[in-house]
């Protein structure tokens, strides 16, 4: 009975990875954005 648990688990561990490294690089990307805009006249 481990073995369908054993996939979920995995499933949980790689979103919240993905969570981890993607919430910072879309803040890091939006703050450049908006800090880059002025050069362009945006």
């Amino acid at each position: 009975m481990t073995e369908p648990s054993a996939p979920a688990n995995q499933t949980i561990r790689l979103v919240v990875s993905w969570l981890v490294v993607g919430i910072p690089l879309v803040y890091a990307l939006y703050q450049t954005i908006r800090s880059i805009l002025p050069l362009f006249g945006g």
